[in-house]
């Protein structure tokens, strides 16, 4: 079974918001694995802001490791990086792709779950999201595919091109 790409809350404030009312904390996404019986398996990860150290323990939510900021032992990119082709590697790399999106290649990869796609880039233009898909079609088969879709809502219409 495949995880989860979820955002989880941190402590932290980004810039941007720091005289906001009410306070807005900054949200970071991580990637989440689930066992057979379908419960998430724990794991700690660093935020991508301030480096804090959070126990993610379920879909959306962890606590926050008082006193514990960027320990060495959470595994990161350069890590996954080591049980990843080098074509999927520079790829990743090229894209700027956060942690969470190595580790959800890395299962694709390890649980042989092809094919499957996912997403390295979505940028919006007015009211069509583009996106940049990497198709995983084997170990060692990969292809970019490009989309459009239209999110203009009338009625409830939704268009893949």
């Amino acid at each position: 079974m495949l995880g989860f790409k979820h955002t989880i809350e941190c402590h932290c404030i980004l810039p941007l918001y720091k005289n906001k009312q009410p306070t807005v904390y900054h949200k970071f996404t991580v990637y989440t694995k689930i066992d057979n019986k379908g419960k998430v398996i724990p794991k700690y990860v660093n935020c991508n802001n301030c480096g804090i150290t959070h126990n993610v323990y379920e879909i959306c939510k962890s606590d926050i490791k008082i006193g514990k900021e960027d320990i060495t032992s959470v595994r990161n990119i350069k890590d996954i990086k080591f049980s990843l082709n080098e074509k999927v590697v520079s790829l990743l790399e090229e894209y700027n792709c956060e942690m969470p999106v190595y580790e959800e290649i890395e299962d694709i990869l390890e649980q042989e779950i092809f094919p499957t796609e996912l997403i390295l880039k979505r940028e919006i233009i007015d009211e069509e999201h583009h996106i940049k898909l990497l198709q995983i079609n084997g170990k060692s088969s990969f292809k970019i595919k490009s989309e459009v879709i239209s999110t203009i809502l009338r009625g409830k219409i939704w268009a893949t091109q």
